[in-house]
């Protein structure tokens, strides 16, 4: 169950799947923020500062690793859980390295399970690690 009120942030180039994934967040008591690419989701978290931002890693523009430096750079302390479809070991765990909560593979069948990740990192467990 989300803690009431808490914020986050999807930032996807794919708008069926934020539409979807914002929606399911929403039914589950978050408030969300959705941006469509890496430029708006800094955006939106500079000027909302959520609790919690799910980016996807491949987009054009500035991509889920940009904006995991950005978000390191404003807020040390937010947990970032990076969505990927690709399944380079070193490029995760680099993300991992570079402060990223968690990496959760797509497609997501279960999202359930991001919930899980989002509930883990606002709790403080589980830092760091590939999913």
């Amino acid at each position: 169950m989300a803690r009431k009120g808490c914020s986050v942030l999807i930032i996807d180039d794919d708008p069926l799947f934020l539409k979807s994934l914002g929606a399911y967040l929403e039914d589950g008591g978050y408030q969300v923020f959705r941006a469509k690419d890496g430029d708006e989701g800094v955006e939106i978290f500079t000027a909302r500062r959520p609790e919690v931002v799910v980016t996807d890693l491949r987009m054009p523009g500035r991509d889920g690793a940009a904006v995991l430096r950005a978000v390191r750079e404003l807020s040390p302390e937010t947990p970032l859980i990076v969505l990927t479809g690709t399944e380079e070991r070193r490029l995760i765990e680099k993300l991992v390295e570079q402060g990223a909560w968690c990496c959760l593979y797509k497609p997501l069948y279960h999202l359930r399970e991001l919930v899980m990740a989002i509930e883990m990192a606002l709790a403080g467990k589980g830092e760091g690690e590939e999913r």
